[in-house]
């Protein structure tokens, strides 16, 4: 085995194990089992929201009211699966025309519509959240199968790219999220403002109109960034993932590097001259040798 063989043979085996330590995989798999667990208790709590679980008929306590009919229950998409009461007021208008020439006036109950936009808007971004946890969870899943195979490299290198972009994604969405939900304690200081502005006003009793209700969007804010903590937990996953990516990309540059600068030693080739007309001598001969001409001796 000539050194060109065993260095080209040494390259190969060095560019073989680009794939991650120990200790590595073993953070990537904690990354991805709490990852899955995220998703899981989204989707939990999505689908009772999706399904009208949260029915406000069947809440006792004022603040479990509140909640419901402001974000959890969206009365109007909610119709088809229960049968949501109809706020009457009876409403009577005299039908006499006075003797003038005019239609008189058809009595009809004056229908107050309990639905809100917030518990509509709620819904929507809970259905767009499924849909982002979706690719999330399956990204991390990918992450699980590849980290135990290290002849997957360049797959893996993207399964780790597009889990730390949508782990970013998801902390954006879930830091505007809450910042869109605090903004809603403006219409939202006490009960009674609540009420009213949901239409529940009929229906719907609480014990005192006058007090504070901003909690209801503090807490709406606050669970949609997980808890503030599990939100500060994804924040230092996208750090141990990029350390990760960083280490993976200073070992490709390390090979690079390697591969250009102990280059294996050229095999000699004879090339023939370009110009006959120059003499070529081997390195280290002062003096070239040139054959005589001793013919003009002899003639």
């Amino acid at each position: 085995m000539t050194s060109r063989t065993k260095l080209l043979r040494g390259l190969s085996i060095e560019s073989a194990a680009i794939g991650l330590t120990n200790f590595d995989a073993q953070k990537c798999r904690s990354i991805a089992n709490l990852v899955i667990i995220q998703c899981i208790a989204v989707y939990i709590g999505s689908i009772t929201i999706l399904h009208c679980v949260w029915n406000p008929y069947h809440a006792t306590l004022d603040y479990d009211k509140l909640a419901r009919i402001m974000y959890l229950y969206d009365s109007q998409a909610c119709e088809t699966r229960h049968n949501v009461k109809a706020a009457v007021v009876n409403l009577h208008l005299s039908n006499d025309t006075r003797g003038l020439d005019v239609l008189p006036i058809k009595w009809a109950p004056a229908i107050i519509t309990v639905s809100t936009r917030l518990s509509a808007k709620t819904r929507t971004y809970i259905e767009a959240s499924i849909a982002v946890h979706v690719s999330w969870m399956l990204s991390a899943i990918f992450m699980l199968i590849f980290i135990r195979s290290s002849r997957h490299d360049n797959i893996l290198k993207i399964v780790l790219a597009i889990f730390f972009y949508i782990t970013i994604f998801i902390i954006i969405f879930d830091v505007s999220m809450g910042i869109v939900y605090i903004a809603h304690i403006q219409q939202s200081l006490t009960k009674g403002m609540i009420i009213r502005y949901s239409g529940w006003s009929v229906d719907m009793k609480v014990s005192n109109y006058e007090d504070f209700a901003g909690w209801l969007p503090i807490m709406a804010s606050v669970c949609w960034m997980r808890g503030v903590f599990i939100l500060v937990l994804n924040v230092i996953m996208c750090k141990v993932i990029y350390h990760i990516r960083k280490k993976i990309r200073i070992k490709e540059f390390r090979q690079k590097m390697m591969r250009t600068k102990n280059l294996p030693v050229p095999e000699a080739k004879f090339t023939q001259p370009s110009n006959r007309n120059v003499l070529h001598f081997r390195t280290g001969e002062f003096k070239p040798y040139v054959k005589k001409d001793f013919s003009h001796k002899f003639f």
